[in-house]
């Protein structure tokens, strides 16, 4: 049996969904590259569902203690008296987030002689002490491309955004006001312009391929 100890954001102030804007996710089988998308099996929500926060537990409590291992979730990770601190003592693996990192450093690694396995639940290691980590035999993970669409996505919505002159013009409407000379005076069409990307990996090219048309 291990313990897994999951350090996830908190639930949304209004709480945890009661419904979705949207009962289904699209049927994607592959990107563009080829690469195909996972297929788990016997998962017990619904795809689409909110699984990263403290309630969502990452979809994984019943998996894990269906296979006898015990699982910790918390939010609480700064400071000597955090559930993640009171934890570190026997986990085996501790799983943080994104923008909400469980801070692994070489003092929090040495009082984890048990730790085989520190995950981010999205892209990036820069939270965990790799000199520590190589140490002490622990194996530092990421989810790969988990999340490099909704990057893209999230930069074409940005170059919309800016080239419209989109936020300042909504700011005018949200003081009751509407001077759409100054709004459209840097304003422009992306159609037709030149756009390109400092490097062409997953995002760049999945950018690309969204502004193309």
């Amino acid at each position: 049996m291990a313990k897994v100890v999951c350090v996830l954001y908190d639930d949304p102030v209004d709480g945890m969904p009661k419904t979705y804007a949207r009962d289904d996710l699209p049927k994607i089988e592959k990107y563009a590259d080829g690469q195909t998308l996972p297929t788990p099996k016997g998962i017990d929500f619904q795809p689409g569902e909110l699984l990263g926060s403290v309630s969502g537990e990452l979809g994984l409590r019943k998996y894990l203690e269906a296979n006898g291992h015990e699982l910790v979730v918390t939010s609480s990770k700064d400071g000597p008296d955090s559930e993640l601190e009171k934890h570190l003592a026997d986990a085996e693996v501790v799983i943080s987030q994104p923008f909400w990192p469980a801070y692994l450093t070489a003092e929090r690694i040495a009082k984890a002689p048990k730790l085989k396995l520190a995950l981010t639940a999205g892209i990036g290691s820069d939270h965990v002490d790799l000199d520590a980590a190589v140490k002490n035999g622990i194996t530092v993970a990421e989810v790969t491309f988990c999340n490099s669409i909704s990057v893209a996505e999230h930069v074409v919505m940005m170059i919309v955004s800016q080239v419209r002159n989109y936020l300042p013009s909504y700011e005018w409407v949200k003081k009751g006001g509407w001077n759409i000379a100054d709004c459209v005076s840097r304003s422009y069409d992306v159609e037709g312009m030149h756009i390109g990307t400092v490097a062409a990996g997953r995002i760049g090219l999945a950018v690309l391929r969204r502004l193309k048309p």
